[in-house]
């Protein structure tokens, strides 16, 4: 293969000139007297001198600074290593399973940690309440209305005692279970506190 400028060799390998640059400023890479790099060599000299457990930044190439916990960060990307290269003393295959593992690993983390943030600014804003607190109402709710229907019969029994009008009695079923759903539309609506926190 034949060799590259600084750029030439930036585009081969996927990243800026400025980290090719910098790989060639900290002794990672090689170019010879006219500055040309040999890509064959500077990727074996590359690969060997990458650790990676550090996420690479890349524009730079350089490890990414300290970032706050719940910020979303850069995928890492998987080095160019041939099929007979090695990487810190291990195969291409062991390199590629490790990269990717750490890769898909991170990748789930980011996920999981964007869906929390969706969580949380939905309840921030409203949009998503406390399924808890909403059974808890709904059981009041629902506790009143069986308190008020049971009661028809204790109200009524009296009264309907010495009824023998069918039609009278229809009545006066009709208006107790309406008194009572009136009773039900006035209670206090149910109410979901909002937790702006």
């Amino acid at each position: 293969m034949a060799r590259l400028s600084i750029r030439g060799y930036a585009r081969h390998r996927g990243v800026s000139h400025t980290a090719v640059r910098k790989a060639l400023a900290t002794g990672r890479i090689e170019a010879d007297a006219e500055g040309a790099i040999d890509p064959v060599a500077a990727d074996a000299q590359w690969a060997s001198s990458t650790n990676l457990s550090k996420p690479r930044n890349s524009v730079i190439g350089a490890p990414k600074q300290r970032r706050l916990p719940g910020a979303p960060s850069e995928p890492v990307a998987t080095p160019d290593v041939g099929a007979g290269e090695t990487l810190n003393g291990s195969s291409a295959g062991d390199t590629a399973r490790l990269v990717s593992s750490y890769a898909g690993s991170r990748a789930a983390r980011e996920a999981y940690l964007a869906r929390l943030a969706k969580l949380d600014f939905e309840r921030k804003s409203g949009k998503l309440i406390d399924a808890d607190e909403v059974r808890a109402q709904l059981f009041a709710l629902g506790r009143r209305a069986r308190d008020s229907l049971r009661g028809v019969p204790d109200r009524l029994a009296p009264i309907l005692v010495g009824q023998t009008d069918a039609a009278v009695i229809h009545r006066m079923l009709t208006e107790e279970i309406e008194r009572g759903l009136a009773e039900l539309s006035k209670a206090p609506a149910i109410t979901i506190a909002s937790r702006r926190d």
